[in-house]
């Protein structure tokens, strides 16, 4: 079973006559949910297949762990040519999701060399998406122009979020990187659900390893709750308008103290006030 490019499982089974014994070598810890790993460590645990059964074309197997002889799994494995499902039987109501297995060659390992703070998932690679660094950095420079045609820019910023859509709905981006990159082009859009979603890509960002993306997250989020007419709750926005000068009401400043603004790298209440002061005496 391969998450990316690595193996995290190794099932190996080997027939004599009519039984079946082998094993099935994993990390020998991590944590995993709905499909998605992480906290991979510890070497590699060889868990030995003390039972097989073939009925109706599906191999049921139990699997002890090595260090604990009474902790046994059981599973259901299904061929499907060069690919088999194993689904766990001592889990009912198909609450985990069959395991997808590739035909490999005698002598294949486990992977030792997993990332630590980070999630995987079957999807994963390592290699970033050109095409969402190309986006990300023209979405950037147009910002950077000494005198922007803002209505320019926000009808490219729109193209920008159609083309960001296709390569999240076909699934091509893969690193922290690239999702990071993604939650810039949506926090540039112009409704809720944009928002929204440049806050789910910046989560993912994170959960890939990418920690500098907790600071889109945040920005993401208070953007997301001035535009359905909530109070931000990190100080990341400011704005200004004919009616009221620069501003970052509506501000809740006591739900997150100034020590959990310090663990996003979002500056302390303080600090935002210079930051706002400096923007009022601007020409």
């Amino acid at each position: 079973m391969r998450l990316g490019d690595r193996n995290l499982f190794v099932l190996d089974l080997r027939a004599s006559g009519a039984s079946v014994t082998g094993s099935m070598s994993r990390p020998a810890r991590f944590s995993g949910t709905n499909g998605a790993f992480a906290n991979l460590r510890g070497g590699v645990r060889r868990d030995p297949v003390v039972r097989a059964e073939l009925k109706d074309g599906v191999l049921h197997l139990v699997v002890q762990n090595a260090n604990d002889p009474k902790d046994e799994d059981k599973y259901a494995m299904t061929l499907h040519g060069d690919t088999a499902s194993l689904a766990y039987e001592d889990i009912s109501g198909g609450a985990i999701e069959p395991y997808v297995f590739h035909r490999a060659s005698s002598g294949a390992q486990v992977a030792t060399d997993w990332e630590p703070n980070r999630l995987y998932t079957a999807s994963d690679s390592d290699l970033p998406s050109a095409e969402m660094h190309t986006i990300y950095t023209e979405d950037q420079r147009v910002r950077e122009q000494p005198s922007a045609d803002w209505q320019a820019v926000s009808r490219s910023d729109a193209e920008r979020r159609e083309q960001t859509r296709h390569l999240l709905a076909t699934g091509a981006l893969h690193t922290g990187k690239d999702y990071e990159e993604a939650a810039f082009v949506f926090q540039h859009g112009d409704s809720p659900n944009d928002y929204l979603l440049a806050h789910t890509l910046a989560m993912i960002a994170v959960s890939k390893g990418n920690a500098t993306a907790i600071w889109i997250a945040s920005a993401t989020l208070d953007r997301y709750l001035e535009k359905i007419g909530q109070k931000q709750i990190f100080g990341t926005q400011f704005s200004s308008g004919p009616q009221h000068g620069w501003t970052q009401e509506p501000y809740d400043r006591s739900l997150i103290s100034d020590a959990m603004r310090a663990q996003l790298g979002v500056p302390s209440q303080s600090q935002q006030a210079v930051q706002l002061k400096a923007l009022e005496n601007q020409k």
